[in-house]
């Protein structure tokens, strides 16, 4: 009986192939992950937008209850919120204050003998307190809305950066009522600017009053003009 002898070819792959399949895989995992960062950035983005549309609310509530939307207390408050990045704090932690009833040392004009009612004028992280709840503007305070930096409670997007905001400057009168005087303006709109920098990681130490005059810095942000 005769045995038939099958032999099998084998063939290593030639250095070509080998780079062929190795630059096929890594467009694949590069289109994986490009994918994956957009849909990532568009929930952010997402998030980002009803926190906005949230606090907008939450300071008509406030300018309801007082008479008056809120005015940071300082100004130009940058702290480092991403390695190599710092931002303007101010309106984030007046933000805070303001619409969580936790502390009002951020807020302008408020101290205990206005009748503000809360029980301690720095901020401390709790809102459970019966002064804090009275004075709660926002409905429910996530914990992924509001973070601390250098001992100060911000308001912050879904990308982690503060939010910015800035009360429009009162008109000022001329002396001897004779009509009022030119103020130099410091916001787009009469009441508030309120704004996220957003995915923005270029333009961000720009305010609303600088992209009225370079709409281009403002293309990936969140604002309310």
């Amino acid at each position: 009986m005769k045995l038939t002898r099958f032999r099998f070819n084998s063939r290593a792959f030639t250095l070509v192939e080998m780079l062929i399949v190795i630059t096929i895989i890594a467009l694949l995992a590069s289109l994986t992950m490009g994918a994956y960062t957009y849909a990532m950035r568009s929930s952010k983005r997402r998030t980002t937008t009803g926190t906005f549309e949230a606090i907008k609310l939450a300071l008509e509530r406030y300018n309801t209850e007082f008479g008056e939307f809120p005015e940071p207390a300082g100004k130009e408050q940058m702290v480092e919120i991403i390695p190599g990045k710092s931002y303007d704090t101010s309106g984030a932690a007046c933000l805070y204050q303001a619409l969580t009833g936790d502390g009002y040392d951020q807020i302008k004009g408020v101290s205990a003998s206005t009748g503000s009612d809360k029980s301690s004028a720095a901020s401390d992280g709790k809102t459970e307190g019966t002064a804090e709840i009275k004075n709660m503007m926002l409905v429910e305070v996530p914990r992924t809305i509001w973070t601390a930096k250098s001992s100060r409670y911000l308001i912050i997007d879904a990308f982690g950066r503060p939010f910015q905001y800035i009360k429009a400057a009162s008109a000022t009168a001329a002396a001897g009522g004779a009509g009022g005087a030119a103020t130099t303006a410091t916001t787009v709109n009469s009441t508030y600017d309120l704004w996220s920098y957003s995915e923005d990681e270029q333009n961000i130490t720009s305010t609303s009053i600088q992209s009225q005059e370079d709409p281009k810095i403002s293309v990936k942000w969140i604002k309310n003009w």
